[in-house]
């Protein structure tokens, strides 16, 4: 909800230094925000809330090793839906808990989903749940090059 009139205005370099400090430690403290970039806490303060009212920071998250809670594999799956199914193959990739992501997107396939097991017989449970419905291409992930991060801003 944009309670603010600040997202009428292009975010400036100190939007973008608030946001970058913040992706890099959700943890860090307004006080600590505020002496890297050079401005007050109120100021840092009322600025975080008006990049949170105006969408730009959306909110606060954890980041946790797969590995630690038993899920070793991870996969990129491709989906193309039977002609009708698009609706039900979106709706069984939100019903899904081993789907950790998916996008819809343009090309031969529908989806694309990342997907996250213990083993390689819980992925084949997993992409089976599907064939009904859709073709599956199926790429186990083997490291990552580019971990999430923040887009250029």
């Amino acid at each position: 909800m944009n309670r603010s009139r600040y997202v009428t205005r292009p975010l400036d370099g100190t939007d973008r230094a608030i946001i970058t400090a913040l992706t890099g430690n959700g943890r860090m403290t307004v006080r600590e925000l505020a002496e890297q970039i050079g401005l007050s806490s109120p100021s840092v303060t009322e600025r975080i809330h008006k990049l949170e009212d105006a969408g730009a920071i959306r909110g606060y998250t954890v980041l946790v090793d797969s590995k630690v809670f038993g899920l070793g594999i991870a996969a990129h799956v491709r989906l193309r839906a039977m002609p009708g199914e698009v609706k039900r193959v979106a709706q069984m990739l939100i019903d899904t808990p081993e789907v950790v992501e998916a996008d819809r997107v343009t090309g031969e396939d529908c989806f694309l989903a990342k997907v996250m097991v213990s083993d390689v017989q819980e992925l084949e449970t997993v992409i089976d749940r599907f064939q009904p419905f859709a073709s599956a291409d199926t790429s186990i992930i083997l490291s990552s090059t580019v971990v999430p991060r923040l887009p250029k801003i």
